[in-house]
This record gives structure tokens, C-alpha cells and sequence, in this order.
């Protein structure tokens, strides 16, 4: 293997696979795409329906927080892609921008040139979508996004029961108005998951000025005066090292890559100097700020089949020839078959809140009511199985926690996992904030658009987050989660905590 490149880009995932198309795009440019998990050749990443089959062993890392004190010291997985494609092969699947004000915000901080105005051409060049308004969506781009491609008659009562609440109808939650209820979109090429990988990675594979290395772990960035220069990593029990004449980037995911950071000397210099790490380059903020949405889990059974009834081995089979024919039906289910966006106040700038519909329940998404101390609370989309009954499941959540937490290291061995320690219901704002989502949860199932499908009401999240009367005392248990939407860890921007300094006209 030659030794030297133009770019070398750690971690195939959903930002790296879209780097290391635009990077080959002109020819001119040699690129070393560095991957530590493996293909996505999977037929249950590929298939929506496949991820209850999905190996979590083998395509997520399973991150393992530090207990929890906010939810009773609850252990909880943190999952993040371990495959190419990142967490774009094995999520949800749900298509959705930030709001326009969170844009506008990053500006107003010091990111020039991330305002929305500014990124929306990004986003329009990305996508290929036939709805909504082409001032605002892609047509040609090379991810395509679509509508769920499985209708239900229970999906289309939420959204009229959401109407009824106060809700708006949108037609396009990704347009000129976040707010309002309308049917979920998708990451789906024809009912297929359509993946970074996919969509990017695919295609440019086939240009001779790219190279992808999978298996390939790296150790850490090598540096020259605080410079990086290469990097070095560890495939098939050698240690290898790569140099990059222009630039190496990190792409490795919201907790690999403060992780990386670290083990290469660059970090704040009392985690660095507790793992015998020399400290090349102080940066205080690596690691620190981690934010992650919260949700509750709400479900209801209903006295209609559900796609509870579909996913199973004879429902592929009924299911199977529309999907390989139409690219429809219950195999091409994903997580959002119908959103909500809605503030709870009206001088709110922003929505406050996100409710997700599916016309499905899962079971494995709550820990059982005994749940306590050093529990081990697994919420891994992979190890979630479908009820045995008709049910249907609403996830509540925060947009704008005030929660914090914070990655840094176990050891300096890049074979250990990061340490991720968050206290997800820390704040009292936050608490209020999902208790009152879940009340609005729980009246727009009260309307009477829903009213004659809804046989009862679980326990679930619900009940911990929002009693029917009193302060919401059980929110701190442990009937909440993280959404898996980790961020902020290497912080962009002008002051002191900022990992990656803002320089104008520097990309």
C-alpha cells in the first residue's frame, strides 16, 4: 500500500462516506478512507424491516456509560455504527434537519456561514425528494428521501387526533415550517435503506483515486508542531502508519472522535496527564458539552392489527413480493411513520418538542419497574423485538435539553471504549419539559380521531415521566432514554471550549 495521500479520512460513517465522494469527485486527489468496522453487505441493514436480526455484536459498539445518578445509577448502552455507513446503516432512518433557528443560533455565536440560509444549499444538494417545495428540497441529489411506504389506518388517526390537540398539519416538517404534525420521511431509495454508504460510498468506489480500508482501528493522529500529518492504525495485527500531504480528517463519530482526539495529545491536559498522555495540543472543550435528546417510551394497545401482526417470519412471507415488486409494505417499516413538532408556549422561538409515531410497539425499549442501582439498561434499536399485540408507540422527547455530560478516557489503549458519563434528567427544566410532552402525548390519544382504536394505555415511560397528578417524582427513575442523537463533543467555534477554531473562508 502506498504510504502517502492527499486526504486521509478516518471513519466510513455517515460524514465520511459523503467526504470521500466529494474529495475523488474532480480525479486529482489520492484518499484513504480508514474504517474500524466492517461491509454493509447485510441483508438486515439493507431491508428496513431487518434490524430485530440485526448482530449488534457485529455492526454497534455498544458504548457502556457510567452509571447514571439522575435515573437511579441506571447503565445504559450507547449505540453508534460499527460498519460502513455508521449509524446511517443501522438507524432508524428518520430524515430530518435541525430547525432554522438552531442555524441561525450556531451563527450568532461565531460560525459564520452556518447560518440557515447559508447551509440550506447543502441540504438541497444533498437529497432527492419528491415532496414539499423545491425552494427548500433536493431533487437531484444522491440521497434519496421518502414517505413512509407503508400506509396504516391507525398513522393516519394520530395525525388527525395531533390536528385535534392544536396541532397544525405540515406537509413537510423539512420546508419553510418545522411545526405541525404530517407523515415521517425517510432515508429509503424504493422502500430500501438508503445509506451514506449507499448513496455516497458506492458509487465513488469505483474511482481509482480512493481507497477504503476496513478493520482498520486507528490508534491516533500523528502531529508535527501540532500539525497533523497521518495517522496510525491497527489492521490484522500490524501497526500501520499513513501520511496526508493536505489534510487528515476526523470523522469518527460524536464519541469516537473526542476519544481519538485525546489518545493523540490533544485534550483537555488533566484527563491526558491521568493517562499518561502528553498533552501536544491543550484543548479544554474535547469531550465536554455532550448533549442527547431525552425521550419517554408511551404504549397503547389498540383493537386493530397493527404492524405488530406483520412483522413476523409469515408476514415477511405475505409482505416479500410487494416489497421486491412495489418496494412496499410492512418490510420497509422504519422508525417515524409520522412526526409532530409543537412548542409549548407561543413565544417560543423554536419547537420544544418532537413526538414520533409508529404504528407498532416494541418490546426491550424499558428496563422492568424493578430497575435500580447498576442495572444494565439496554437501548439498542437492535435488541428491541415487536409485542405480540396490536399495539402502537408514541416517543415524546426534548428538543433543547439543557442536560450535560461529558467523553473522555478509560486508558490510553485505543482498544478500550470511550468513558461517557451524562446525567440525562439533571435538570429540572428538562423534567418539566418532558412531563409536559407526555401530558400533550396523552391528550392527542384522547381525541377522538384515536379514541375508538385505544384499548389501554402501558406503563412505559409514560407513567415515570408523567403522573396523571403532583410533581412528576418517578421522572427520576428510569423509564426514560437517550434518543442515540449524541452531539457537541468537539465543539465548533471562537471561544475557549472550541475544539475546531472558526477562521473565515478556511473550510
Amino acid at each position: 500500500m502506498n504510504h502517502t495521500f492527499d486526504y486521509v479520512i478516518i471513519g466510513a460513517g455517515s460524514a465520511g462516506c459523503v467526504l470521500a465522494n466529494r474529495l475523488t469527485e474532480n480525479g486529482r486527489h489520492r484518499v484513504l478512507l480508514l474504517e474500524a468496522g466492517g461491509e454493509d453487505r447485510s441483508p438486515y441493514i439493507r431491508i428496513p424491516a431487518g434490524f430485530p436480526l440485526m448482530d449488534p455484536q457485529e455492526f454497534n459498539w455498544r458504548y457502556t456509560a457510567e452509571p447514571d445518578p439522575s435515573r437511579n445509577g441506571i447503565v445504559e448502552h450507547w449505540g453508534g455504527g460499527k460498519v460502513v455507513g455508521g449509524s446511517s446503516s443501522i438507524n432508524g432512518q428518520v430524515w430530518t434537519r435541525g430547525n432554522r433557528a438552531d442555524y441561525d443560533e450556531w451563527a450568532s455565536l461565531g460560525c459564520d456561514g452556518w447560518d440557515y440560509a447559508n447551509v440550506l444549499p447543502y441540504f438541497r444538494r444533498a437529497e432527492r425528494f419528491g415532496g414539499g417545495s423545491a425552494q427548500f428540497r433536493g431533487r437531484r441529489g444522491p440521497l434519496h428521501v421518502s414517505y413512509p411506504r407503508f400506509d396504516h389506518p391507525i398513522t393516519d388517526a394520530f395525525i388527525a387526533a395531533a390536528q385535534q390537540a392544536g396541532l397544525p398539519f405540515n406537509e413537510d416538517y423539512n420546508g419553510a415550517v418545522q411545526e405541525g404534525v404530517g407523515y415521517g420521511q425517510l432515508s429509503q431509495r424504493r422502500g430500501w435503506r438508503n445509506s451514506t454508504a449507499r448513496a455516497y460510498l458506492a458509487p465513488a468506489r469505483r474511482r481509482a483515486n480512493l481507497r477504503v480500508e476496513t478493520r482498520a482501528v486507528v490508534s491516533r493522529i500523528l502531529l508535527d508542531e501540532g500539525r497533523a500529518i497521518g495517522v496510525e492504525f491497527r489492521k490484522q495485527g500490524q501497526t500501520r502508519r499513513v501520511l496526508a500531504r493536505r489534510e487528515v480528517i476526523l470523522a469518527a463519530g460524536a464519541l469516537a472522535s473526542p476519544k481519538l482526539l485525546m489518545l493523540s495529545g490533544i485534550g483537555p491536559a488533566d484527563v491526558l496527564s491521568e493517562h499518561g498522555i502528553k498533552v501536544r495540543v491543550e484543548s479544554p472543550g474535547v469531550g465536554s458539552n455532550l448533549q442527547e435528546h431525552i425521550y419517554a417510551t408511551m404504549v397503547y394497545s389498540v383493537n386493530i392489527p397493527t404492524l405488530n401482526m406483520d412483522l413476523t417470519a409469515k408476514g415477511f412471507m405475505r409482505h416479500g413480493l410487494d416489497f421486491v415488486v412495489r418496494g412496499r409494505g410492512a418490510v420497509t417499516v422504519a422508525a417515524a411513520h409520522s412526526i409532530a413538532f409543537g412548542r409549548l408556549a407561543a413565544d417560543h422561538g423554536r419547537p420544544d418538542y418532537e413526538i414520533i409515531f409508529a404504528p407498532l410497539g416494541l418490546s426491550g425499549s424499558v428496563p422492568g419497574t424493578d430497575a435500580g442501582e447498576g442495572v444494565e439498561y439496554r437501548h439498542d434499536v437492535n435488541e428491541m423485538t415487536p409485542m405480540k399485540i396490536s399495539t402502537c408507540m408514541a416517543l415524546p422527547s426534548v428538543s433543547h435539553p439543557r442536560a450535560r455530560g461529558r467523553v473522555t478516557l478509560h486508558s490510553d489503549r485505543a482498544a478500550d471504549k470511550p468513558r461517557i458519563e451524562h446525567r440525562l434528567l439533571s435538570e429540572a427544566d428538562d423534567i418539566d419539559t418532558l412531563t409536559a410532552v407526555c401530558r400533550t402525548t396523552r391528550q392527542i390519544f384522547e381525541c377522538d380521531a384515536l379514541r375508538p382504536y385505544i384499548v389501554g394505555e402501558f406503563g412505559g415511560g409514560l407513567q415515570a415521566a408523567c403522573p396523571r397528578r403532583g410533581r412528576p417524582a418517578g421522572c427520576r427513575r428510569v423509564r426514560d432514554a437517550d434518543a442515540h442523537h449524541r452531539a457537541h463533543q468537539c465543539t465548533y467555534g471562537n471561544d475557549r471550549r472550541a475544539c475546531v477554531r472558526h477562521h473565515p473562508g478556511r473550510r
